[in-house]
């Protein structure tokens, strides 16, 4: 569920929304990758709950038309409440790889952040768009995003954390007053910044899973794109 409230401020000028939201997820599944025979199982994780408070501004001063500032900030606690899970390869008992299920070593992840579950994120940005004529109008943008650092295993990896980050996007644009047609550079992760949004055990990594003397495996993560510069054209008939 969902409760929040919607506001327009400063003789309509601010826009200001707050939301309270509860989402519980059960017979929730997820893939797990066995590194020692290569291949993906799925689970069932039981139930997991994300529970958080998000709020969003956007001002629009009456004083520089087509000025547009805007802001989102967002708490999320997303924890599995349910989740009898594998062990990660190299998993050691003290790491948490003390149960065994159906005669695979096991850990209980109940409490525990699900994956690519920032507590915090948030974005800042501004927007402009003015006419140069009465058949021509140019805009621009600088959007920021963050986000809190997480673990981007499904299983608690700890050697799967990514740390916190933060990325810059951009755009110029130019084109009809009519939105017939429109010529735009856009510009994404313009700081060129390294994060991964999963991550998990390389394959054949990792021995003596559920002893004490585990040897942890390697990891691996799925990056996201790197810095991209695209000019796009659109006409529309």
């Amino acid at each position: 569920y969902e409760i929040g409230i919607k506001s327009n401020l400063v003789d309509n000028q601010l826009q200001a929304n707050l939301t309270y939201y509860n989402y519980k997820y059960t017979d929730l599944q997820v893939d797990f990758f066995n590194s020692a025979i290569f291949a993906y199982i799925t689970y069932n994780a039981g139930s997991a709950r994300s529970e958080g408070v998000e709020l969003e501004l956007e001002y629009a001063p009456y004083s520089i038309p087509g000025l547009r500032l805007r802001g989102n900030l967002n708490y999320n606690e997303a924890r599995y409440e349910d989740f009898i899970a594998p062990c990660y390869g190299g998993q050691s008992i003290a790491a948490g790889c003390s149960l065994v299920v159906g005669g695979v070593p096991s850990q209980d992840l109940s409490g525990s952040a699900t994956s690519a579950a920032p507590d915090w994120t948030g974005t800042i940005g501004v927007s402009y768009e003015t006419e140069l004529s009465s058949d021509l109008k140019f805009g621009t943008n600088v959007d920021m995003r963050y986000s809190d650092s997480y673990i981007s295993s499904s299983f608690g990896d700890p050697g799967t954390t990514q740390s916190s980050y933060a990325i810059i996007d951009a755009g110029l644009r130019i084109g009809a007053a009519d939105d017939r047609w429109q010529l735009a550079l856009i510009g994404k992760n313009l700081t060129n910044k390294f994060y991964f949004t999963g991550g998990g055990t390389a394959p054949s990594t990792g021995s003596g899973t559920g002893t004490a003397a585990a040897i942890p495996g390697d990891n691996i993560g799925y990056g996201a794109f790197p810095r991209t510069v695209t000019l796009q054209g659109t006409v529309r008939f």
